[in-house]
């Protein structure tokens, strides 16, 4: 059996389609979360802890 022109046209340009939208999907998933970081790096919301060190006055000379 040998498939006809047409039909084997249209599974190509399925399989492009497919294969595009997988592209764009990851790249749309990548730049979101490259501006996800990006907002948490600005607007960090977290607990900051801070250590402070503690420094003796010893001026016995």
């Amino acid at each position: 059996m040998e498939l006809s022109k047409p039909k084997l046209s249209k599974r190509v340009l399925k399989r492009l389609r497919r294969i595009a939208s997988i592209l764009l999907s990851a790249y749309m998933l990548g730049v979101s979360n490259v501006v996800l970081e990006e907002d948490r790096l600005i607007n960090d919301t977290r607990a900051k802890v801070e250590q402070q060190e503690i420094q003796d006055n010893d001026d016995n000379q």
